[in-house]
């Protein structure tokens, strides 16, 4: 069987020959050879041109909380025509090709192992412990992949999702057999709901074929639980709240004001904190790098960076303020707007730095940064917001809001003062909540995603004489490649 277009993103093992000529007996004999293959998947989303970086920059760049603080030009890198909404010319080729990298390589592993490539009679440590595993993570992947890129590239969720080239080109299967290139020119888009629906379909099955438990030890590869956490991130974007919350109390429990797994990052552990200690638990997840047992316990995914492979290039050079050298972005006067910090908060005072009119955020203010891809404060947040959907017509999920929105603000809030549901009362609930977020997930990536879920107006934040987008605006939606429009004849284009 002839094997094509299998980029291997940071795999060393396979390095040398002309793999467009190879065949799958040849590279796939054994459990490692997967893993190396695996290991190229998981490089691809870490990359800066993906989850670690832009991915994560994008949906801030295109939204009102960040400002264009120094232009770079870098043709690589168009960011300030990205945060002038020129969509046309503001494109990310290489982030389109390393989603698919990272698809490619997750499907062909799940090839391999449907199709018995690798069998416990060829490789002896390739146990069905070590299959699942490795099927599971492929499918975490290739969900990760699919839900980002269709998030940039499609509308929200239950826009016409059911309309035809609405989404991205949906492959699981990896390209092979392939004797002529043209075989590949029939790919077109997939609809939203049809991405979604294999998104879901990935998750599920990672979360039980991963093998159980929160092994910390495995920093930066996925586990059942990163599974769970993802596809409750997916349901609370297409509004299906029920089935977030269900995923969402695997992960974290099921008891308001409670976290059992992945608690937020707080020292001391009870008792009323000073400053210092409250500025110390936020940055905390932010603070770290490497693998190890002592890392942040609210961070349940993440990339990890070492001296050899840092992962936070994009992203610190988007934030990172230094003595000699000015970021790319500072913070909107929008966003302090919306937060409406507390004075002694310290997501303010510790996460955020004011030099002259502009202030800067130090979430990512290391040289060296592991780049947390999902925390338990987002799943906790999720919660609160779907209690106080209800919280008028429930008083026990009004309670369930204000012990979730309490737990956020006691590790963050010097001798915090516990809210009450006379404090917050039913009608003003869902508000806080929505505030809380914007303090609590500033500058990870959320903005964007979020107002288009809430079908919310996407302000123009500090640029001169625009207008509001709306949630659905084609404004707000990337442009696929020229490159790949002009290779693939049957990819509609975006619309302008």
């Amino acid at each position: 069987m002839l094997l094509i277009t299998v980029l291997l993103a940071g795999c060393k093992k396979l390095d040398g020959p002309d793999h467009s000529t190879l065949t799958t007996e040849a590279v796939l004999n054994t459990s490692r050879d997967l893993d190396n293959l695996l290991y190229g998947a998981y490089s691809a989303v870490a990359n800066d041109n993906a989850l670690a970086g832009y991915w994560r920059i994008f949906p801030e760049v295109l939204a009102d909380h960040v400002d264009i603080n120094v232009i770079e030009n870098l043709p690589a890198d168009p960011y300030k025509l990205l945060y002038d909404r020129n969509m046309a010319q503001a494109q990310y080729a290489q982030s389109w090709k390393l989603g698919y990298t990272a698809i490619q390589n997750a499907n062909l592993v799940i090839y391999a192992i449907e199709n018995k490539l690798v069998t416990k009679e060829k490789d002896p440590e390739f146990s069905d412990f070590n299959r699942d595993r490795i099927e599971g993570e492929s499918r975490f992947i290739r969900a990760l992949a699919y839900f980002e890129m269709v998030r940039f590239y499609g509308h929200q969720y239950g826009y016409n999702s059911g309309s035809s080239n609405s989404g991205i080109v949906l492959k699981v299967k990896p390209a092979i057999n392939v004797t002529n290139i043209d075989e590949l020119k029939d790919e077109a888009r997939a609809t939203v709901e049809a991405v979604y629906l294999q998104i879901i379909t990935d998750l599920k099955a990672a979360e039980t074929l991963i093998p159980s438990g929160n092994d910390l030890s495995r920093r930066g590869r996925a586990s059942n639980y990163a599974a769970a956490a993802i596809l409750a991130r997916v349901y609370f974007q297409m509004n299906d709240y029920q089935n977030a919350m269900t995923e969402i109390n695997k992960v974290i429990g099921a008891v308001p004001g409670t976290i059992q797994t992945y608690p937020l990052s707080r020292s001391p552990l009870t008792g009323p904190i000073n400053a210092a200690q409250a500025a110390a638990n936020v940055l905390t997840p932010f603070n770290t790098s490497s693998t190890g047992t002592t890392l942040s316990t609210e961070t349940i995914f993440d990339f990890v960076s070492v001296v050899a492979a840092p992962v936070n290039g994009a992203i610190s050079r988007k934030y990172l303020r230094t003595a000699v050298v000015e970021p790319h972005l500072s913070i909107s006067n929008a966003f302090l707007a919306d937060a409406v910090f507390g004075v002694t908060d310290a997501r303010k005072v510790g996460l955020i730095t004011t030099v002259g009119v502009k202030s800067y955020s130090r979430k990512y203010d290391r040289l060296l940064e592991n780049i947390p891809v999902i925390r338990s404060a987002e799943l906790i947040l999720d919660r609160a917001e779907i209690n106080a959907m209800n919280a008028v017509a429930d008083p026990a999920a009004h309670a369930a809001a204000v012990a979730d929105l309490n737990v956020l603000r006691d590790r963050a809030i010097p001798a915090y003062v516990p809210a009450t549901t006379i404090t917050i009362n039913a009608a003003t609930i869902l508000g806080e909540v929505k505030k809380e977020r914007i303090r609590e997930l500033a500058f990870e990536g959320d903005r964007l995603h979020n107002l288009r879920r809430m079908r919310a107006n996407i302000g123009p934040g500090s640029r001169a004489g625009v207008a509001p987008e709306a949630w659905n605006s084609n404004k707000l939606l990337f442009k696929i490649p020229d490159a790949e429009i002009r290779s693939s004849p049957n990819i509609v284009q975006n619309p302008d």
